[in-house]
């Protein structure tokens, strides 16, 4: 049968052994240690083991000259005069596919040994299978594990309010790859160079500056540098021996990077809305101090006007007994000072008002600067949980 290799093993071959020998690519042996050999270095899908040669032989010499036929991981048939249940219980307890015995014709004793060779075949086509499919659900199984780092991780990042605790929590999360790395990480806080002791090499950040815009992926050696906007990583151990493995790295610290990337711009926003809520406070803080120096100034010019109108009126008046006026001058003179006293009180009474809005923007300022305080912790709080803050409008007038 072409494609499939047999031993004959046999002391003596038989009639029955020869036939077989004829219709198979058989090769014959005649000892137990040749036998082990032969199956360790050849392909082959059946063992015949012809004891039809030798005359009657018993279970135990079978035993003794044969070793067993699972030790050879092939099937293996014997032929054998006629024996009793109990014989062939013994040969299948021994590991024994068939027993074909000597009354048995030539055609059907080479169908069982083509069947038992086609048995073999679909075996080791079912073990290829199943160890494509046991590597198959081995890579699923480490592809789901690192997909639920990489969603550990992402979480993680929100609880990370600075460059230092963010670049911390990378190493963390690359320790399951077994890399040695450095990332720079690079904002309007400055640029930060880490590895895992928190400190940094000069030369990598060198290579990290000058290497961030000269494309994604970076490879020389077992080193690779990956580049993404803000985040630059340099990795010195990549397994260049293994291809799976090196791919698998690339594609699962890139979703990283970019994870990285995007709350490395998240604190930078942070830093600025701290920026400009300083930059508020201290202009409202500013603006307060001008109203009351303004509100003060202006209270103080408007009693010392009314006051030295009313001293010029008491004065005129005084005098006016001592300029030997007509009373009809007397009375003109003092119904201008009366009025000039009366008008100036009825200015300064309607200018009043000013001092309301004064007030009024002096309450709208500290309402505004407790507003940017009350937005500034709600975004602090629940900005990293993707909640939306309304802004307070405040009016002034």
């Amino acid at each position: 049968m072409s494609g499939s290799k047999i031993i004959l093993f046999a002391e003596h071959l038989s009639t029955l052994g020869e036939a077989l020998a004829q219709a198979f690519d058989s090769t014959p042996i005649s000892t137990a240690n040749a036998l082990q050999l032969a199956v360790s270095q050849g392909d082959y899908s059946l063992i015949v083991v012809d004891m039809l040669g030798g005359g009657d032989v018993s279970i135990q010499r079978i035993r003794d000259v044969l070793p067993s036929p699972d030790e050879l991981s092939v099937p293996a048939i014997i032929l054998a005069n006629p024996a009793s249940m109990a014989d062939k219980l013994a040969m299948y307890d021994m590991g024994y596919d068939d027993l074909i015995e000597s009354d048995v014709e030539l055609d059907e004793a080479v169908a069982r040994c083509r069947k038992a060779t086609f048995h073999q075949i679909a075996m080791r086509q079912l073990s290829s299978r199943l160890d494509a499919a046991t590597a198959t659900a081995r890579t699923a199984l480490v592809d789901n594990s690192d997909l639920g780092a990489n969603v550990q991780f992402l979480l993680a990042l929100h609880s990370c309010d600075n460059l230092d605790e963010l670049g911390q929590q990378f190493f963390n999360s690359l320790e399951r790859y077994g890399l040695k790395c450095s990332v720079q990480m690079r904002s309007l806080m400055g640029i930060k160079n880490m590895e895992p002791t928190g400190m940094a090499k000069d030369l990598e950040s060198q290579l990290l500056t000058e290497l961030k815009d000269k494309g994604r992926y970076i490879d020389f050696g077992r080193r690779t540098i990956i580049n993404f906007d803000r985040v630059s990583m340099l990795i010195k151990n990549m397994p260049v021996d293994d291809a799976e493995k090196y791919g698998t790295i690339k594609d699962n610290t890139f979703a990283l990077i970019q994870g990285l990337n995007a709350r490395v711009i998240a604190i930078e926003d942070r830093y600025e809305l701290e920026k400009e809520k300083e930059t508020l406070r201290k202009l409202s803080s500013d603006v307060q101090n001008v109203m009351h120096v303004i509100k003060s100034s202006y209270q103080n010019v408007m009693k010392n006007i009314a006051t030295t109108v009313e001293h010029t009126a008491e004065k005129i008046q005084y005098r006016i007994p001592a300029l030997a006026l007509t009373e009809e001058d007397e009375v003109f003179l003092e119904e201008v000072t009366n009025n000039s006293v009366y008008e100036t009180n009825r200015i300064f009474n309607e200018g009043l008002k000013v001092d309301e809005y004064v007030n009024k923007l002096e309450l709208s300022l500290g309402a505004a600067l407790a507003a940017v305080e009350t937005d500034a912790t709600s975004l602090s709080s629940e900005g990293d949980s993707g909640a939306k803050v309304d802004n307070n409008l405040v009016e002034l007038f």
